[in-house]
């Protein structure tokens, strides 16, 4: 009556061409489907990701040193000269204009910067040296008045809780200290004491008052002094002091300084400095900007200065020249008795004077630039080819005049100097005279217009954009961290994928059930021994459902033949084969079959759970090792159909060599005659070769796999395991799968409805 398959002559199910499963899920399309399900299938961490960085990023927000910026706005023009407004050809060349570039470097210089360092002592770094950690600046943030100091929280007076404040007018100790730490102790009568970083007093005294001191160091003692210009805070506050070197703050301050154009041509300079002292902040970007001013006004200075000296040197040399040129010319009236002349020649010499007189100023600004700048200097470039131009219009008019007869050609180069000379004589006193003035009443040709005053708020931390990135940035990296351990966990997750993977078709998708899970906790909660059957208690669960698919199904599996044994396994212990095992066989009952299920996992039984056994019952290793009867082995599972041979109350030690006695293929040929369905039970396939063992005499092999769990090289070589031994899975059956977070959700909500 019973169709026994026996896979040792069914060669058609046991020998397949065993294929290349090492390659066979090595190329995945990752969608985005894939990238979702795994925050899914790590909602938790995610979350708990992306919650600890954005924490973080608040926690930032409130215990942060909050950075101000000062800014100060500086007009630069580049057409204003002294004073007195703007001079002749010649003050105008040697008031040669630098692009507004060249400026924005000149306020970063290190001239620039020393004075300003200087005027505010920021080479001395001061801070609140008995201030609690973080409490004691959040405190200090919320609970100081403006200019006054914050009340010590539950009497702790001890400490600084906010408004102190250190202002020096100088402070210098010997190079060897540079980076040393000093400390300032507040007393009472606002004065202080200075300690060295031995705590050694080195100095004390009261606000206003310089004092020097001697100070030890590791050459031997050495000079310093101190004044303080402002001093807040209660006696035994604590400042420390730690003075730099003017390089290493220079370079400080320069990563703090921003100079820029505000926009293209438009001569104004933004200046801005970030400072945690809202009042540094700004007294230091006017200072630079007073410095800057300062150094403007020399500059400018000093190149009317140098035009000055130049114009005196040559203007001796030009009265000389005048005068000769006019004793010429009178000369030759005299001699030859001309008067007027004709009016082409007065054309002539008009603009001979002319030409002759741009080419001496030319020459004249070109000598003085060569003493400023270097042959290659654009200046000197371009006076060197105004004067090249120059020299080809004289040398036209030298043509015109050798067309002239020979009187009037002497006559005109005559007057020509004559007229030369006297207005180039003339334009250099007048510039001489206004030079000297203009050396006296240089302002310099930038202005500040904006002075920087303290800010209110703070330019860093910017809440918004911290908090903001904070949690786009938790999210992202949440993100990364889930798809990179679901990249090493090499988790499986799809059932299509699955199926890629093994190259083996699914017979059943079965679901994650929650009232399996409930059902698992009520155990525990209440200590049962035996645990009920979810296919018994809920027989419309999505996983049961599942199941019952894989029932009807089961003949294809079988190539339409029915009855016999089948073996469910896994790759590894966790993956569900029990509870489909288990399950499975009900429902089989449940259609009127006789059905046994045996206990093959006698290493970690996991079948005992669901029935109610005696504490010295017996099993499958009794049949095998003692030769024990099946039917006396087999007990009654109190549903109709269903008996159960569980593995044995004491279990061998070597149970894999029991299951490869012929016994073993005797008991499942006695059962398949008796029964409509044998289930085996079996251990996971990696962890030992009981199931391979179990499997060559099963008339069908299932492999169950559970989503989340199993990887793909464990099902990979869970497969290899099956085809080195030419057993052919007859399918596969994959557990615990989540439906909604694909696109298969519908049919199983339908399956639950329904």
């Amino acid at each position: 009556m019973k169709a026994t398959l026996n896979m040792k002559s069914e060669s058609t199910l046991h020998k397949m061409p065993i294929p290349n499963l090492a390659s066979a899920g090595a190329e995945e399309d990752i969608s985005l489907l894939t990238l979702w399900h795994n925050v899914q299938s790590h909602a938790r961490l995610f979350a708990g990701v992306a919650a600890g960085i954005a924490t973080l990023a608040l926690l930032y927000v409130l215990v942060a040193s909050p950075v101000y910026k000062a800014e100060a706005l500086i007009q630069v023009d580049e057409q204003q000269g002294s004073a007195l407004g703007a001079l002749s050809d010649v003050a105008s060349a040697l008031s040669l204009n630098k692009p507004i570039d060249g400026e924005l470097d000149i306020v970063a210089s290190r001239a620039v910067l020393e004075q300003a360092i200087n005027a505010t002592q920021a080479r001395t770094a001061i801070s609140v040296a008995n201030r609690i950690p973080v409490l004691g600046r959040l405190y200090g943030r919320y609970a100081t008045p403006p200019g006054g100091l914050a009340d010590p929280p539950l009497g702790l007076s001890g400490f600084a809780w906010g408004g102190e404040r250190l202002e020096l007018a100088a402070f210098d100790v010997p190079r060897a200290l540079f980076g040393e730490k000093f400390r300032l102790h507040v007393q009472p009568g606002n004065r202080w004491t200075l300690v060295d970083r031995d705590d050694m007093t080195v100095a004390s005294g009261g606000v206003g008052q310089r004092v020097d001191f001697t100070v030890q160091t590791d050459y031997g003692p050495g000079k310093g002094s101190i004044e303080v210009r402002m001093l807040r805070g209660r006696p035994g506050t604590s400042f420390k002091l730690v003075e730099a070197s003017l390089q290493d703050t220079i370079e400080g301050i320069s990563k703090r300084l921003k100079v820029e154009e505000t926009t293209k041509d438009s001569s104004m300079i933004a200046l801005s400095f970030k400072n945690t002292d809202p009042e540094l902040a700004a007294s230091f970007t006017n200072e630079v900007a007073r410095a800057y001013v300062a150094l403007n006004i020399r500059h400018r200075a000093e190149q009317s200065r140098l035009s000055l000296q130049f114009l005196s040197r040559k203007l001796p040399a030009f009265r000389q020249e005048l005068e000769q040129s006019e004793d010429r010319l009178n000369a030759y009236r005299i001699r030859t008795k001309t008067i007027d002349v004709e009016a082409q020649t007065e054309a002539l010499l008009t603009r001979a004077v002319d030409l002759t007189k741009q080419k001496t100023l030319v020459d004249l600004n070109l000598q003085a630039t060569r003493e400023q700048f270097r042959a290659g200097h654009p200046a000197v470039q371009t006076l060197q080819a105004q004067d090249a131009a120059l020299d080809q219009a004289l040398h036209g008019i030298d043509k015109e005049v050798q067309a002239l007869p020979s009187t009037q050609q002497d006559y005109l180069r005559l007057a020509r100097d004559v007229a030369v000379d006297t207005q180039l004589y003339t334009a250099l006193v007048a510039n001489a005279q206004q030079l000297e003035v203009a050396e006296a009443g240089t302002t310099g040709n930038v202005s500040i217009i904006d002075f920087a005053v303290p800010p209110e708020s703070a330019d860093w931390p910017k809440v918004p954009i911290v908090i903001a990135g904070g949690v786009l940035g938790g999210l992202l990296i949440a993100f990364v961290v889930v798809q990179a351990l679901a990249a090493m966990k090499d988790a499986l997750s799809d059932p299509l994928e699955v199926e890629r993977v093994a190259q083996v078709p699914i017979y059943a998708v079965v679901p994650s059930s929650p009232a399996e899970l409930e059902i698992a906790r009520d155990r525990s909660k209440t200590g049962k021994r035996v645990m009920a059957l979810l296919a018994g208690t809920d027989a419309s669960d999505p996983s049961v459902e599942a199941l019952r698919s894989l029932r009807t199904t089961l003949k294809f599996a079988l190539l339409g033949k029915e009855g016999g044994s089948i073996l469910f396994t896994g790759p590894t212990q966790g993956v569900g084969k029990t509870f489909v095992a288990a399950n499975f066989a009900y429902l089989l009952a449940m259609k009127g079959l006789r059905v046994l299920l045996i206990d093959a996992d006698m290493r970690r039984s996991g079948l005992k759970r669901y029935f109610s056994l005696a504490p010295a019952h017996l099993g499958l290793a009794n049949v095998l090792a003692d030769n024990t009867a099946l039917d006396k082995a087999v007990i009654k599972t109190g549903f109709d159909g269903l008996e159960f041979l569980p593995a044995g109350g004491n279990l061998p030690p070597n149970p894999g060599e029991l299951l490869e006695r012929p016994a073993f293929a005797a008991l499942l040929k006695d059962a398949e005659a008796h029964y409509d369905y044998v289930i085996v039970d079996s251990p996971p396939v990696l962890p030992v070769s009981d199931a391979v063992t179990v499997s060559q005499v099963c008339s069908a092999v299932f492999v169950v796999s559970r989503a989340e769990v199993t990887s793909r090289h464990q099902l990979i070589e869970t497969m290899n395991r099956f085809n080195q031994f030419g057993i052919k899975v007859a399918g596969q059956v994959f557990n615990g799968f989540h439906a909604t977070r694909y696109d298969y959700g519908y049919g199983y909500r339908y399956a639950r409805q329904g």
